[in-house]
Order: structure tokens, then C-alpha cells, then sequence
């Protein structure tokens, strides 16, 4: 469960970046864009996972 928080803590990293003062449109979308998907795909996997330990179903991890 805790490499969904972390792909979502680089996620909103990756989203801050760009405002940093890096320079070029197209990075600071790219980062901005892609950022936004790996937090949301984090969060969902986060929320994924705690509704089924909340409905008793148990996730096997490899």
C-alpha cells in the first residue's frame, strides 16, 4: 500500500517541478500532464485498496 502514496507524492512532485524555473513550454506540460496521471492513478490504487480490505476481500500482492 505505501507505493501508492509514494507514486503519488512523485506525482505532485512532478507537477511542482515545472515551477521551479525550468525552462520550455512543452516540459513544463509534459511534467504537468504526467504528473497529474501517476497521483491519479495513485489515489485511485489507494482507494482501491481500502475498500476492499473495508468489505473484507483480501488483495494478494507478489
Amino acid at each position: 500500500m505505501w507505493q501508492q502514496w509514494v507514486n503519488a507524492v512523485l506525482g505532485l512532485w512532478t507537477i511542482v517541478v515545472p515551477f521551479l524555473g525550468l525552462t520550455g513550454s512543452a516540459l513544463s506540460w509534459t511534467l504537468v500532464v504526467t504528473g497529474l496521471l501517476v497521483a491519479v492513478f495513485a489515489l485511485w490504487g489507494v482507494q482501491t485498496h481500502s475498500r476492499m480490505e473495508e468489505s473484507g476481500q483480501r488483495h494478494r500482492t507478489s
